[in-house]
């Protein structure tokens, strides 16, 4: 497989894990229009979470409108997005500009072979202690994500309640230190042999004590193990660094159009 099959279905995996995670979640709304362009309203208070979402090489223009149409009328307070691979086309910018969505974010979209993450891959040698979280721990991954993020722990509460941590595919993780306190947090979700990482955080105090590697890496074995050729994550330009240095490389950039 070319890189650029891995990364085309890596992106369509993506989009699926976020239609899954707006199915777990009540009150939210869904809409796929017939060449596979995703609306996905979580109703969460953050825009990458609410969004027109498409996988395609070429975006839809036409149904990425109206899908617009219908997220202005549907999301109530929620503030929703615009996420595409690559580079906008005039119409779009003109579909975003007409409803205000005049912010442009730019998002690596990074991926690792997991071939490597196999049973004779030796474990790193760390005190950290590593372990997945149950629906009825969800208050834990909120406080730390809040903690590493600066977020309301409401906010996070919001998207990551039990029955989303508690659903197959999804799995929710927190790095321990020695008096085993939650210090750094994280999440994955498998689909169709990709597993994608989201929210990975340390609290600030821990930062650069190998917590976040120890999580991240325990991530991807478990991924291999569940049966994931190879993982993927939209990062940000600060922590391309530490996502490089666990095996991650930018394939694309991704584009996300919103109000803020």
């Amino acid at each position: 497989m070319t890189e650029n099959d891995s990364t085309a279905k890596a992106a369509l995996a993506f989009q699926a894990g976020i239609e899954d995670l707006a199915a777990a979640i009540p009150g939210s709304y869904r809409e796929r229009s017939a060449n596979g362009t995703l609306l996905a309203l979580t109703r969460a208070m953050v825009p990458a979470l609410n969004p027109i979402l498409s996988a395609a090489a070429t975006p839809d223009a036409a149904e990425i409108a109206a899908l617009a149409e219908v997220a202005d009328r549907e999301s109530g307070p929620a503030p929703w997005s615009i996420r595409l691979r690559g580079e906008p086309g005039p119409e779009i910018m003109e579909t975003a500009t007409r409803y205000g969505l005049t912010t442009t974010s730019k998002q690596p979209f990074m991926l690792v072979s997991l071939d490597g993450y196999g049973p004779t891959r030796p474990e790193p040698v760390s005190e950290v202690r590593v372990r997945r979280l149950s629906g009825d721990e969800a208050a834990i991954f909120a406080a730390v994500l809040s903690a590493g993020f600066g977020a309301p722990p409401e906010m996070i509460s919001a998207i990551y309640m039990p029955a989303v941590l508690d659903r197959a595919g999804t799995s929710a993780y927190v790095a321990e230190n020695d008096r085993g306190e939650a210090v750094s947090a994280g999440v994955a979700f498998l689909n169709d042999q990709y597993l994608g990482l989201a929210n990975i955080s340390t609290v600030p105090a821990f930062q650069r004590r190998g917590y976040g590697r120890a999580l991240t890496e325990a991530m991807l074995r478990d991924g291999h193990t569940a049966g994931a050729q190879a993982a993927y994550l939209h990062a940000d330009e600060p922590s391309l660094p530490f996502f490089e240095s666990v095996g991650f490389r930018t394939t694309e950039y991704w584009t996300m159009l919103s109000a803020f």
